[in-house]
Formats: C-alpha cells, structure tokens, sequence
C-alpha cells in the first residue's frame, strides 16, 4: 500500500455518511468524500449516543458530532477493541482511529483503537477537521474553474455532481459544527500534545523499518503519566501529518 493511503484523515460525520462511492489507488479500495480526497484510516472524536450488539461477537457504536453520526464497528477479530468499547457507557466523548469502509447502509468506521476522551480533546478535533475541510473544499474550487490537476478530485466532482453551490453547503455544514466551541480564550492548550508527539516520535524512529506497535506507545507515553485519550490524538496527528504511517492494523513505522 502506498504511503499516500496511510495517513489518518478526519472528516465530519456529515460529509462521511454522503460518501457513496469507492475509488481505486495506490492498489486499494478507498472511501471517496464529496470534499475531493480518497481515504482509508480515519481519526474521528464525537458524543456516543447509543451502543447496541453482542459483547462477545460485535458491537457498533453511534459516535455524533455537531454534522451527523459516525456508526463505528467492532467485532471479535479486535478483541481489546471490542472490549473497549463495549465498555463506554454513554454518553460519552470517543476517540476512534479505525478504517472507513463502505457499505449498502452506508458508510462505518472500523476501529483499530478507541479511547474515551474529555470535551477538550472534541473541541480541538473539531477545529482541526473543520481546517482541513475548509482546505478540501478550496481544492475543490479551483479545480471547479479549472485550475490544477487532481484525479481524485476529479473523481469526486463527477461522482457526487460537485457544483459552487454544494461545496457552498458543505462549508457551511463545517461552520456549524464550530458553533458548540467555547470562546477561543477557553480553548485547551496544546502543548501537552506537541511535548507527546516528540516521545512518541522518538520511540517511532527507534524502531526503524520494523516498525513499533500501537500498544509499545501506549506503554511507553502512559508510563510517563500521559492519558490513552492523549496518546490516541498524538498517534492521529503524527499519521495526519505524514510523519510515519501504519503498514498495517496495530504497526506504525517511519515514513
């Protein structure tokens, strides 16, 4: 799989559950959204407003935030997963890192790790998705005049009938999702995070092509006194921002 697929994309429910059509590259099958990108891994926080499934074979989940609902999928084949989840008791703040994957009832989230969270760590996701949407969408514009070139943003255009107007509606679904922050001054800090990243970066190029696993991580920042919550955001930005990625379920490496 290319390194291009790797990095862990956040997205708003709302536009997820418009996401109908795959697209090939890189030699995968990946989840095309209205907003012009490709994705596989998602890194996704929201409210758990019901769970429903069997403790011991499958669990899903219904993750909100401010757009929609996330339906995040756990089966027996991730067992800590599962258990995991099956743990929260709503409601409640979720952090997911999973894989999207379509679906006839739509689209959901399979979880490679789950971690409950604080309205903090919500808020600065939100701010951060609703950034990268806003870029997303520029994209999609310029490309609406005719300016640049990108395939998978062509793709999008032709797939969803993407006009002025609708990237007009989807930025404005983005905004409203801001409207629950407190005012910036309130706003957590995120310092503790960018002092995580560093530990967490270290470790990573330590271990070289072989890779370290999600739970080395979790050892290693949660020993120095760091939350999962915290660890699990830190793991989402260094993926988002191409610094390492993940080869495979649980394995992250270098990039």
């Amino acid at each position: 799989m290319e390194r291009a697929l790797e990095p862990a994309a956040r997205v708003f429910a709302g536009e997820l559950e418009r996401a109908t059509q795959s697209y090939r590259h890189g030699g995968a099958d990946c989840l095309l959204l209205p907003s012009g990108a490709a994705i596989t891994l998602v890194y996704l926080v929201g409210a758990v407003t019901a769970l429903s499934g069997d403790t011991r074979t499958a669990m899903t989940a219904r993750v909100a935030d401010p757009t929609g609902v996330f339906l995040v999928r756990a089966t027996s084949r991730e067992p800590e997963t599962l258990t995991a989840l099956a743990a929260v008791t709503p409601p409640a703040f979720l952090a997911v890192l999973g894989y999207a994957v379509g679906g006839r009832n739509g689209p959901s989230v399979h979880p490679v790790s789950v971690a409950p969270v604080d309205r903090g760590t919500r808020d600065r996701w939100l701010l951060r998705t609703a950034d990268l949407t806003a870029a997303r969408l520029d994209a999609v514009l310029a490309r609406l005049r005719g300016d640049g070139d990108d395939p998978i943003i062509d793709a999008a255009i032709a797939a969803y009938r993407m006009t002025p107007e609708t990237v007009e509606a989807l930025g404005a679904m983005a905004l409203r999702a801001l409207d629950v922050l407190p005012t910036a001054g309130t706003l957590p800090s995120p310092s503790v995070l960018h002092e995580l990243s560093s530990l967490l970066m270290e470790r990573i190029e330590a271990g070289g092509r072989d890779g370290v696993t999600i739970d080395d991580l979790l050892v290693l920042a949660m020993g120095r006194g760091h939350s999962k919550s915290e660890v699990e955001e830190a793991i989402s930005g260094l993926l988002e921002e191409g610094e390492c990625y993940m080869p495979r379920r649980g394995l992250i490496r270098i990039a």
